[in-house]
């Protein structure tokens, strides 16, 4: 057995696990990231100018994850756990490939974004818990390998640095997110 299939089985939810435990992970991977984004939306809403160009980087960054994870998951044909017939799948699914999790790839660019802009290290810490908290909640439910949101991690964390670090700063959309904000 890889490692990945065993440490998959060891996060994986089972019929033992605690009942608040599954209603944790359900919570997180289905309501968290909604909560995180529409925060992003009030904040932005309410913010003043530097405020908006921060949650603009942030929703980009979010933006250019979900699509690098996307075009990770067309071009790397890799099966989730539940369509090889391991541990316990708690929320359906369609058996579409895996690699990286769109959540966790989300989520990352979301956390990153917000410890590269928030200007208080709190913010960011906050935002990586959440974070951690999606990835680890799709593998217990049984949707990811660990390999897989190890991954989207990585694609989030590298989507945050490019739109806060490079577009941002040294392209045309600095001038269109100020003309917005």
């Amino acid at each position: 057995m890889s490692l990945d299939a065993a440490l998959f089985l060891a996060i994986n939810g089972s019929a033992a696990s605690p009942h608040w435990l599954t209603a944790l992970a359900l919570f997180v991977t289905d309501r968290l990231p909604q909560l995180m984004a529409g925060g992003a939306v009030g904040i932005f809403l309410a913010g003043d100018r530097r405020v908006r160009l921060r949650v603009l980087q942030v929703l980009a960054a979010m933006a250019m994850a979900w699509l690098l994870a996307r075009l990770g998951q067309h071009f790397i044909p890799a099966d989730r756990p539940f369509v090889l017939g391991l541990g316990t799948q708690w929320l359906p699914h369609a058996a579409s490939h895996g690699f990286p999790s769109n959540h966790a790839s989300v989520v990352f660019g979301f956390a990153t974004a917000i410890a590269l802009t928030a200007g208080r290290w709190y913010w960011g810490l906050l935002a990586l818990v959440a974070a951690v908290l999606v990835a680890w909640s799709r593998v217990y439910l049984g949707l990811h390998f660990p390999s897989d949101v190890l991954a989207g991690a990585l694609v989030g964390a590298t989507s945050a640095w490019l739109a806060c670090r490079l577009v941002f700063r040294h392209s045309i959309w600095h001038t269109v997110a100020t003309r917005l904000t």
